[in-house]
């Protein structure tokens, strides 16, 4: 996983009434001391017209869902459209999604009998306009328990706890497992802030090495151009006493050859290659 695709690795889907202050609880408490940054409608977002899309995105946002099916689950028209976005999210973007069954046998969920049948029995009467809509919360909750879900069953709820969060851990990214201190949008806004101390670096070296090399470049331009005069000026003198000027192009002959006996144009040329590489390098990354 792309450290960047996801702000929670968990969203934790369940029925506040049934279990928000007792096993979903413990849950989520047993998750973040995990590592694991979860996210639960603990009633900070408000009921809104805007619930269902900030719903939606942090389904969106999350690498997996953890849907805590307890007896009066699908009694909540709320639980029961969440479950439909996540099982769609699962079924368009690859969601993980586990089903933990507290309390409630998978069967019960699948074939909606028991407490189930009761809710249905009650959504089939208010909905009676949008049948559509209670026949998508039927196949939603049958495909869901049928996933291969965790089930309470004679354990002890804090073994059981313990076992969903090392469940949760081998479906997750194993690379993005750290250690208990550390949270994981710590660890994002740390490597964020790596790559920008790197790129800060790699400007500051490139600033650093033009700079030396065009100080090194003005001051082998005023040598070459002071050698240069010396020799015209010894030229002229040599004119002048009949010894004959060298011939046309003199001065770039000059120019040669202090290049050539001080290895200026060797450095130049070095210095160039390792500044484009620098560029290049810079560019990669």
């Amino acid at each position: 996983m792309a450290f960047t695709s996801y702000t929670y690795q968990v969203f934790l889907s369940f029925r506040g009434e049934d279990t928000r202050k007792n096993f979903t609880d413990h849950l989520y408490s047993a998750l973040s001391k995990a590592g694991i940054v979860t996210f639960r409608d603990d009633n900070s977002i408000q009921r809104g017209e805007n619930i269902e899309l900030e719903i939606e995105k942090a389904i969106q946002e999350s690498q997996m869902s953890v849907v805590v099916l307890s007896k009066d689950y699908a009694s909540s028209t709320w639980c029961l459209d969440e479950l439909v976005m996540i099982m769609d999210r699962k079924r368009t973007a690859g969601h993980i999604v586990l089903p933990v069954f507290y309390d409630v046998d998978p069967s019960e969920v699948g074939e909606q009998t028991g407490n189930y049948a009761e809710a249905f029995a009650k959504h089939q009467d208010h909905f009676q306009d949008d049948m559509e809509r209670v026949e998508k919360w039927k196949a939603t909750l049958k495909e869901v328990a049928y996933l291969g879900g965790m089930v309470l069953q004679d354990r002890h709820e804090s073994q059981f706890i313990g076992d969903i969060v090392e469940e949760v851990g081998k479906r997750l990214d194993s690379t993005v497992l750290l250690a208990p201190f550390i949270a994981w949008h710590r660890y994002r806004l740390l490597v964020k802030k790596t790559k920008m101390i790197v790129y800060i670096l790699y400007i500051i070296c490139i600033s650093i090495f033009f700079g030396l090399f065009l100080y090194k470049f003005i001051c082998t331009w005023i040598y070459l151009q002071s050698e240069v005069d010396r020799h015209l000026k010894d030229d002229h003198d040599r004119v002048w006493k009949g010894n004959g000027l060298r011939g046309a192009g003199t001065q770039q002959e000059i120019v040669m050859e202090l290049l050539h006996s001080t290895g200026t144009k060797k450095n130049i040329d070095m210095g160039i290659k390792i500044m484009c590489s620098l560029v290049l390098a810079f560019c990669l990354s």
